[in-house]
């Protein structure tokens, strides 16, 4: 009897165990199973918690630098200088993208905020990926794109236009003149 003692529990288990043959036995294990190892994906791509501004910086730049040498040799070249995602103060929400942008003009001042602007809206569609990695860097609650513009390092303006403007325009959904109707310039702060 000391032998077999040690190997009453496992005599228990067996005569109480169910039936596993039993095909709802057998699913339900199966499932209770798959159900703690599986991890669902999400449906739809969440808002960047981090954006990465120096990863926009470097995607504008790439789209701008070289993209029309001719006017890069007598009128002007564009570069991003800084680009941030700007919070709103009562709701912490990601709402504006700022993008700084310095013109140095050739021959004779054709920095404007305007011409900066354009040459912006132009790397973003320098080709299909470029709007696509920058959305992919910020927070899809951003509902706003700032161009802070820049004239030799001076800064002399500021163009505001909604984001979904910039995407329409990148998409071709919209016209250059749509686009141009939309924006908003403002006066340069220091």
């Amino acid at each position: 009897m000391k032998r077999a003692f040690p190997f009453i529990p496992l005599f228990l288990l067996v005569a109480c165990s169910p039936d596993v043959s039993d095909p709802q036995i057998q699913a339900a294990v199966i499932n209770s199973l798959t159900a703690t190892v599986w991890t669902p994906t999400p449906v739809t791509p969440s808002a960047t918690p981090q954006p990465n501004t120096g990863k926009i910086v470097g995607i504008l730049n790439n789209a701008i630098a070289g993209a029309n040498p001719l006017s890069e040799t007598i009128v002007a070249k564009y570069i991003v200088l800084d680009a941030q995602v700007i919070l709103d103060s009562t709701t912490r929400q990601a709402l504006l993208l700022q993008v700084h942008v310095d013109c140095d003009w050739i021959y004779n001042d054709a920095c404007t905020p305007e011409t900066t602007f354009v040459a912006l809206m132009y790397g973003f569609t320098a080709n299909d990926k470029v709007m696509g990695r920058v959305q992919d860097q910020i927070p899809s609650t951003v509902e706003t794109l700032e161009v802070i513009s820049f004239d030799r390092m001076a800064r002399d303006g500021v163009i505001h236009i909604a984001w979904s403007d910039v995407w329409d325009f990148a998409e071709g959904h919209i016209t250059g003149n749509q686009l141009g109707s939309r924006m908003m310039r403002l006066a340069a702060t220091p």
